[in-house]
């Protein structure tokens, strides 16, 4: 066990940029690729996600900067703090449920893919964190290891089969290549949440017909209907929400004009990486498994580059620190996680097919979501956190959670364990 939690601490070390290709390059050799067509494969998929994460690095450090200046001109003083995804990641790393649940996690996705009750094999080994947090979290609260783990491959389970029955949607958009699903816990378990806001819209009389996009808009007015314009303008407003000055407005009016531009052409090479795997695979299925699908498990940020989710990873940004102040049983501040609402809303868009009237609504839904759900795990939250890292809280805090923790499948394994009165 020492031996595979190292191994998975090296996999942390090294970073998602560095072990994806050359699990990529792996996965192409086992299904039967060349080894230069794997390498290459590989190798490709490696120099898009660098892109695609140096893209987002620079955005999000320039929408972080402009959600603190919003937040404090609303004056927001609630008890629980957004500290961000990586303290979840750090309890996952440090818990002693890490090494069981990385086996098993991988043992029962094989198994289910023979069976035939999935589809997708989670090749995603960095973000299994996310789902080991989960764990962690039940864990704590009642303090069996075997609950804790049960969680997990629960958890698991749910987050693969859920990849599965969203996939079509993300291919008929265009957002990710046929054949690769997105099973990232903190994402995909609020694509149901988002197709309901959908299927509710749908029973509204002349509502369901609004339509509007980039698309649409673009045919409307020309020129400033370019996603270029159009991120420009709003990332203007948003510095303007902030209370930037002139240069800081214009800042971050170039840097969400420059995403708008340059996140689309590094997916395009990401996408170069992940076609010949995806359809190595689907010939090694129909060769092998009797025509059985297989498909391909990666990270959620794949699917960003669609201009329709960055541009509604801007606009929520100010609706969720409002909702924040507004929203009656909220405790949690966003902050360090807000940054990411483009992942986060990014199901939003898919499931309302880049109708961005309709991913305005989920989006809007999906923030308060994410608001009750982190205010509701935030005591046992903090417990985990104090145990594994302190020295990661903020100083002076009392409670803390995240956007990431808010995903509601936290809240209802901990919702479960409450009503069974399995708490420690």
């Amino acid at each position: 066990m020492e031996i595979i939690t190292a191994i998975f601490s090296q996999i942390n070390a090294l970073g998602a940029t560095i072990t994806m290709p050359i699990i990529f390059t792996i996965l192409g050799l086992l299904i039967g690729m060349k080894f230069s067509q794997a390498l290459k494969s590989g190798l490709m998929y490696g120099i898009g996600f660098s892109g695609l994460w140096l893209v987002l690095d620079f955005f999000m450090a320039a929408l972080g900067e402009a959600a603190n200046g919003i937040s404090t001109n609303l004056g927001l003083n609630l008890t629980v703090i957004d500290a961000g995804w990586m303290l979840g990641s750090t309890m996952a790393f440090s818990s002693s449920l890490l090494p069981v649940a990385l086996i098993g996690c991988i043992g029962i996705n094989i198994l289910l893919i023979f069976l035939g009750f999935v589809k997708t094999l989670n090749i995603d080994i960095w973000n299994y964190w996310i789902i080991i947090t989960g764990g962690v979290l039940v864990y704590r609260f009642t303090g069996s290891y075997v609950i804790g783990l049960a969680a997990i491959l629960i958890s698991f389970v749910v987050v693969v089969k859920l990849a599965d029955l969203f996939a079509d949607r993300a291919w008929d958009g265009d957002f990710i290549p046929e054949g690769i699903t997105l099973p990232h816990l903190d994402t995909i378990t609020m694509a149901p949440v988002y197709w309901l806001v959908n299927k509710i819209i749908d029973r509204i009389p002349r509502v369901r017909d609004w339509n509007f996009s980039l698309e649409s808009l673009q045919e409307k007015i020309g020129v400033f209907g370019e996603p270029s314009i159009m991120g420009m303008i709003l990332g203007a407003l948003l510095g303007v929400c902030a209370g930037f000055d002139v240069p800081g407005i214009l800042n971050l009016a170039m840097v969400s004009a420059a995403t708008m531009v340059l996140m689309p052409k590094v997916c395009g090479i990401l996408m170069e990486g992940l076609a010949p795997i995806s359809e190595a695979t689907q010939e090694l299925a129909s060769r092998k498994f009797k025509g059985r699908e297989i498909r391909i498990g990666m990270d959620a940020a794949i699917g960003v580059g669609n201009p329709n989710v960055l541009i509604l990873g801007i606009i929520i940004i100010p609706i969720m620190l409002v909702e924040a102040v507004l929203l009656p049983g909220n405790r949690m501040l966003p902050f360090a996680d807000l940054s990411s609402m483009t992942l986060y809303i990014l199901w939003a868009v898919i499931t309302s097919k880049n109708n961005m009237f309709r991913a305005l609504i989920a989006g809007t839904v999906g923030a308060a979501v994410y608001l009750l759900c982190g205010t509701f795990v935030a005591g046992v939250y903090t417990q985990a956190a104090q145990a594994a890292c302190a020295d990661m809280i903020p100083a002076g805090t009392n409670f803390v959670s995240s956007i990431s923790a808010g995903n509601p499948l936290y809240s209802i394994l901990l919702a479960i364990c409450r009503l069974l009165g399995l708490g420690a």
